[in-house]
C-alpha cells in the first residue's frame, strides 16, 4: 500500500487523487465494500473503493477512517 498525498471526497465518495505528484480524476466508483481486517490483531477497519479514472486505469483506494487516512492499495493492469 502507499499512503496517498492528498484524496479529495464528497459524500465521503472519492472524487480524485494525488499520487506520484499527478492529479487522478474519479471517472466512475466501480464497487466499494468496508473490511473489519482481524480485530483480534488490532487491525484497522477500512473502506475500499474501486475505481476507473479518466486516464482508463483501475485504482483501489483504502481509507483507515480511525486515522482518517487513504492509501493507495492496488493498481489494475
Amino acid at each position: 500500500m502507499t499512503r496517498l498525498q492528498a484524496v479529495w471526497v464528497q459524500d465521503r465518495i472519492p472524487h480524485r487523487f494525488l499520487w506520484k505528484r499527478r492529479l487522478v480524476l474519479v471517472r466512475q466508483v466501480l464497487d466499494y465494500w468496508r473490511d473489519i481486517g482481524e480485530w483480534w490483531h488490532d487491525e484497522p477497519e477500512l473502506w475500499f473503493w474501486r475505481v476507473q479514472g479518466e486516464d482508463q486505469g483501475i485504482y483501489e483506494l483504502a481509507w483507515d477512517p480511525s486515522k482518517n487516512q487513504w492509501w493507495l492499495y492496488y493498481v489494475y493492469d
